[in-house]
């Protein structure tokens, strides 16, 4: 039973990893050969070294495993965001969300912690540990290799961000996560606090059908740019620090303003969701040939989004809706 709910749960973030991953080179050019742009993913192991055997994919379709250099170079066709992911050994090392040209010619490095023996309590507090063997909590056997893929799937759709609006301190929006018309995760996240540096404190929450919870607490370097310190709690047990390495996280793609209201289809539509019912703005964004990223905007809500669903031509993929929000948050974790 428990090895199902942690089957189901990584196949459901998998799906929105998908869907959200970016198809830039698809399509277009990748299909004739010409590659107009590139980048290097440098993957290091313990002591600094080359992590040979690792595994960089990209949404283009092209996918490179490291030698002993230590970098895989990979090739665009197209302009647009792409998805990156490095595995090693079945375990999430990092992943990126990049767009080509901006991104053309960079170097990015992701860091690989060896496996530790799992603390105390059941939980998995190092990148490439494997799950506890005696923890009945979902998140817990997901572990570190989860890491990446939420922190895309809470703060961006298909390489882009998903809020339109910004938080207040202490602001926190909650969602009814839904797969193929399925409810499946309930989530949360808050804007805790600003640091006179510019890092940012939030605070995310996971909650499966099941009833198992996961919280997090992450703080963002300025702008989003990378994550430098987290946080964990799973269920009842007791909060413990993560260890941190670099190329956890990339920030989403900032629309600018002309393109959220070129998006614009419809005004004044009326949204019904466990929040309450909200005039909308409908916005729509053709992120790949026969999908579509739908947003509703309102005014008043931290984020500024009230539902957003990621449909195809014949099919939805997911949905996220606004269940509640509000002020006051604070830290649950003892993080600052």
């Amino acid at each position: 039973m428990v090895r199902m709910k942690y089957v189901k749960a990584f196949a459901l973030v998998m799906l929105i990893a998908a869907t959200t991953s970016g198809c830039g080179g698809c399509f277009g050019m990748n299909m004739m050969g010409l590659h107009l742009f590139s980048m290097n993913i440098e993957v290091r192991g313990p002591s600094n070294t080359p992590l040979i055997g690792a595994v960089v994919s990209c949404s283009s379709g092209e996918t490179v495993t490291v030698d002993s250099t230590g970098i895989a170079k990979l090739n665009f066709s197209d302009v647009g965001p792409y998805y990156i992911m490095v595995r090693y050994q079945d375990n999430m090392i990092a992943s990126y969300n990049v767009s080509m040209p901006a991104d053309g010619g960079k170097t990015l490095t992701a860091n690989y912690a060896a496996a530790a023996a799992p603390p105390a309590g059941g939980s998995v507090a190092s990148e490439g540990a494997a799950p506890a063997s005696g923890s009945g909590n979902s998140f817990a056997m997901m572990g570190a290799r989860l890491y990446p893929i939420l922190f895309q799937y809470v703060f961006n759709a298909y390489g882009y961000s998903l809020d339109l609006g910004a938080y207040d301190q202490g602001q926190f929006t909650q969602w009814q996560i839904s797969s193929n018309g399925d409810k499946e995760y309930a989530t949360r996240k808050a804007f805790l606090t600003k640091l006179p540096n510019g890092q940012e404190w939030w605070q995310v929450d996971f909650v499966s059908p099941d009833k198992d919870s996961m919280m997090m607490e992450v703080l963002f370097s300025a702008k989003h740019e990378s994550i430098r310190r987290m946080r964990q709690k799973f269920g009842g047990d007791a909060p413990k620090e993560v260890p941190v390495s670099e190329g956890w996280y990339t920030s989403p793609t900032q629309l600018t303003p002309e393109s959220i209201e070129g998006a614009v289809v419809k005004k004044g539509v009326e949204v019904k969701v466990p929040a309450g019912t909200f005039s909308c703005d409908q916005l729509e964004f053709g992120v790949a040939p026969g999908m579509t990223l739908r947003l509703f905007r309102a005014a008043n809500v931290p984020g500024g989004v009230v539902k957003y669903e990621m449909v195809g031509q014949d099919k939805d993929y997911y949905a996220g809706e606004l269940t509640a929000y509000g002020s006051g948050s604070s830290t649950q974790l003892g993080s600052y």
